[in-house]
């Protein structure tokens, strides 16, 4: 459930830009900032994040998971630091790369969900953390669906 945290500071930070900016924007400037900083912000650390704890020190949390480790959890980890990547560059290429960015944060979303579900039915137990993960893969990309509509000029195609 860390990836709460991390949405919460892409919330934040850009409440905190609107605040210094004195909060003059209209509607759709509002939701172009929130989701620059869930860009930024939030895909940002889930890059460093992945980088640490899949490639810096893969053994030791895949041990602590209970999954074997290997070259497949430092590939993951690369996917990460790539979806990182994506949303810094955010910060200099608008319009049509916003939705690369976007497409890409569906599939990372898309593969949480699958992990999710996999582990409870290869288990054959739900628990409290698997379901809050599954609410939370569906919710946040709704979340960034909404702020992408609202921020217009995105989804237009040139």
């Amino acid at each position: 459930m860390w990836f709460l945290l991390l949405w919460g500071l892409g919330i934040v930070s850009a409440v905190v830009q609107l605040w210094i900016n004195g909060f003059s924007a209209n509607t759709s400037e509002i939701a172009n900032v929130l989701l620059l900083h869930q860009f930024v912000v939030t895909f940002g650390l889930v890059g460093v994040i992945g980088f640490i704890y899949n490639i810096a020190i893969a053994d030791r949390t895949a041990s602590q998971l209970g999954w074997p480790g290997g070259p497949f959890q430092v590939k993951y980890g690369f996917s990460q630091v790539g979806l990182g990547v994506m949303g810094i560059m955010a910060i200099w290429f608008h319009g049509n790369f916003w939705v690369g960015v976007l497409v890409t944060m569906y599939i990372y979303g898309l593969s949480g969900l699958w992990s999710h579900t996999y582990v409870m039915i290869k288990n054959k137990k739900v628990d409290a953390d698997s379901i809050g993960n599954l609410i939370m893969d569906v919710v946040y990309q709704t979340f960034i669906t909404v702020l992408s509509i609202m921020a217009g000029g995105i989804w237009v195609f040139n």
